[in-house]
């Protein structure tokens, strides 16, 4: 494959590169799937943050897109069990049962956002 001869740091920067385009194509791709006003317009913002549970709802189309294609799944997983998303919904976006998307998903996706103790003290 020559990858010895590409420096790391260009194939991380690359692959960095491709998540966030993937990023952007899951957002436009669930933007279709529901039928949103064109991207950017100013109906596409007044829908987006008006609508209840549009979150979580953007966040399950997006996981049943990413998964039909075999996409790692955990940051929106763990995105939209932040957004309140249930596993029972989560295994409906997956074609799964909740127990089956929980004992996949569970350990990369904490029901609440975990504090780290570094075991330091605050200096201010």
């Amino acid at each position: 494959m020559g990858e010895s001869a590409v420096s790391r740091s260009a194939i991380a920067d690359a692959a960095e590169l491709l998540a966030q385009k993937a990023d952007v194509l899951l957002e436009r791709l669930a933007d279709r799937v529901m039928t949103s006003p064109a991207p950017g317009s100013k109906a596409w913002y007044v829908q987006r943050n008006t609508v209840p549970n549009s979150t979580k709802a953007r966040l399950l189309v997006r996981i049943a897109i990413a998964h039909q294609a075999h996409f790692d799944l955990a940051e929106d997983i763990e995105r939209a069990r932040a957004a309140g998303a249930e596993w029972s919904e989560i295994g409906e976006a997956t074609a799964m049962t909740a127990q089956q998307a929980r004992r996949r998903w569970a350990a990369a996706s904490p029901a609440t956002p975990q504090q780290h103790d570094s075991g330091q003290l605050a200096i201010w």
